[in-house]
């Protein structure tokens, strides 16, 4: 197989605008629909550890796959392996020769349609490909804890089946076949191994409640160990890693400042020690530790973008010749060799949808191997710049405002989209929706309402209990500061999201139809109560259940059904249009079919479009570019530019 979008000439001004005739200046240039349909053909790259081979996730005329190929070989030879209708989730490296891949694929629980994950390998050399951990019977699979450098064997935690907690198996590389070394404990979920592939942690959660299971040595049995780590143990652990030493360790918890962070932990004593990093801000995203050295190599963190804090001083110098050669862009190493000669880098942003780079070291050369949107090649997108206003009771909201290229700063209409999740946020990234609706006239509000991630607990708490209440108030707030300012006209308003976003389109619809002229939905939660019920029976342990439900009815436990768009169908005056994948297991279709035909019966303004293969997003180019033939329609219609 030949991949021909895999190589340019290096060029490092990626998307000057467009050459030829004079722009009409009231109007952006018309980019095809077919541009933003695009999907990604290449995603996710993982350099072998000897620096020779990336594999990655790969479309390949609409089949998905992996994809494995040199980026140095200038005939572009590469090994596509299909996986059907199965999702590639991660990707990884046993050696120099094999790679790991957890795939997603659906099994039938109980007459519910829900997601499992499972592990393979690939030889590289033949194709081949082996069932890993093949008694796992549970949801979670493919948890890689520690991989062999020779590639012989690995550690994975999975479910044996669908009511029991995960345990830990050694799985020999060439067979598949799995031994347990670790057997499942109530409630632990997350286990870990140190540097020499050897258990010896796993955090065990009871509500909101934690405690840790160690050993110093293989042969010591596990043990309770529970430090705090601040003055009360209100706080959350994401996750440990072992560092250089017996019980020297790093521990990522929110507990100390009510953001998450990486300290010192001591695994011996509980105790948790000096911060190694902390922002004052945000959440860290991530801990990267030398897998051979066990030292913190740097700290991703995101605050208006992704950046990295790098303590290592080698990576910090590799990062600095990077930005000094792709400057103003976002510059991240997303993978490197064992020996760091070689290093994937992927370049790009919210207006750039990114160019993955291969960085030679050794040679001192930076060369670009796959541009995944390669429709939007030398196009101008419209700027995204992160914004901050003041929500009613004086919260502040983060938010991203994209402006339409070519329309001026005064009185435009404008789409407000907010994010899935909801406790999720929004990212500066492309995002082909965003960029479509700028490109056809549209302001763009993505307000990161209270509840979402990344902006410390005390701001994800205050969404507790807030669907359909505050959260709705901060997005609409956002409305109410770009009319002020004059940007926006407030007669050509509406509200579009997915997911969580289509309920706060569909309950911006019924709640304020004064401020919105239309309503886009796409896999929209309609029934609170019933999502709550469905989310039940997918997670095996209880702690998820009341979490969730403690989040979406706060502890007050509102009645869901004044805050659900289905149930309060009759309230709804203003056009709205309803979209769903047929094959969705976040949001079951019947939500938005009920919803549907809830309407209908009302003789409301609705149009509805349900996608035969669509999940909770689109897998097909095609069905991504009618939604947006739909969209744009119904927009020119209701709100038009």
């Amino acid at each position: 197989m030949k991949l021909a979008r895999l190589t340019w000439p290096v060029a490092l001004c990626l998307f000057a605008a467009t050459g030829g005739g004079a722009a009409d200046p009231s109007a952006p240039p018309r980019i095809p629909i077919e541009a933003f349909a695009q999907l990604p053909f290449l995603d996710a790259p993982v350099i072998s550890p000897d620096g020779t081979h990336v594999a990655a996730r790969s479309l390949e005329t609409n089949k998905a796959g992996l994809v494995i190929f040199d980026p140095a070989d200038a005939a572009h030879d590469s090994r596509f392996i299909p996986t059907g209708e199965n999702k590639v989730l991660d990707l990884n490296w046993a050696g120099p020769h094999r790679v790991l891949v957890t795939l997603g694929s659906k099994a039938n629980y109980d007459g519910m349609e829900l997601p499992v994950a499972r592990l393979f390998s690939v030889d590289t050399a033949t194709g081949a490909v082996t069932r890993l951990d093949r008694k796992s019977r549970g949801f979670l699979g493919g948890d890689v804890l520690y991989t062999d450098p020779a590639g012989a064997w690995l550690l994975v935690s999975s479910q044996d089946d669908v009511f029991s907690t995960p345990s830990v198996k050694r799985v020999d590389l060439a067979t598949g076949v799995a031994t347990t070394v670790e057997k499942a404990r109530d409630d632990v979920w997350a286990w870990y191994a140190d540097g020499a592939g050897v258990v010896r942690a796993g955090i065990a959660y009871d509500d909101d409640r934690w405690k840790i299971w160690y050993r110093a040595t293989a042969t010591e049995p596990l043990r309770v160990i529970k430090g705090k780590v601040g003055k009360d143990d209100s706080g959350s652990v994401d996750s440990l890693r072992f560092l250089a030493g017996d019980s020297s360790g790093l521990i990522v918890t929110n507990g100390r400042t009510g953001r998450f962070a990486a300290y010192h932990y001591d695994f011996k004593t509980g105790t948790v020690g000096e911060a190694i990093y902390e922002n004052p801000d945000v959440d860290i995203s991530s801990v990267m530790v030398d897998p051979i050295t066990g030292i913190v190599s740097g700290i991703n963190y995101e605050d208006d973008r992704r950046r990295v804090m790098w303590l290592d001083p080698g990576m910090r110098a590799i990062q600095a010749r990077i930005d000094r050669l792709l400057p103003g862009a976002e510059n991240s190493i997303v993978s490197r060799s064992d020996n760091a000669k070689r290093v994937l880098v992927w370049s790009g942003g919210a207006a750039d949808p990114g160019t993955y780079y291969l960085f030679d070291l050794a040679a001192g050369r930076m060369a670009p191997f796959a541009q995944p949107y390669d429709k939007l090649e030398g196009v101008q997108l419209a700027p995204v710049a992160p914004v901050r206003y003041a929500a009613r009771d004086g919260l502040t909201i983060p938010a991203y405002l994209t402006m339409p290229l070519h329309r001026g700063d005064k009185g435009l209409p404008l789409i407000v989209m907010p994010h899935g999740g909801p406790f999720a946020r929004d990212d500066w990234e492309y995002d082909s929706f965003v960029q479509f609706l700028a490109n056809r006239g549209y302001v763009v509000l993505q307000p990161e309402f209270r509840g979402s991630t990344g902006y410390g607990k005390a701001f994800v708490e205050k969404g507790y209990g807030q669907w359909g209440r505050k959260m709705q108030d901060d997005v609409d707030d956002g409305v109410d500061w770009l009319v002020k300012s004059g940007k926006v006209d407030a007669k050509r308003v509406c509200i579009m999201g997915a997911s969580y976003g289509g309920y706060a389109a569909l309950w911006g619809a019924i709640r304020n139809p004064e401020k919105y002229r239309c309503a886009i939905s796409l896999a929209g939660v309609t029934d609170i109560a019933a999502i709550l019920r469905y989310d039940r029976r997918f997670f095996s342990a209880p702690r998820y259940f009341r979490e969730w439900q403690t989040k979406i009815a706060g502890e007050d436990k509102i009645d869901l059904d004044t805050v659900s768009p289905l149930a309060q169908a009759s309230r709804l005056t203003i056009p709205v249009l309803i979209a769903q994948g047929e094959k969705d297991s976040n949001v079951p279709p019947r939500q938005g079919h009920a919803m549907v035909d809830a309407l209908t019966k009302r003789h409301a303004d609705v149009e509805s479009v349900f996608y035969k293969e669509a999940e909770h997003g689109f897998t097909k180019p095609e069905d991504m570019a009618d939604y947006l033939r739909r969209v744009e329609a119904f927009l020119a219609k209701h709100n038009p530019a």
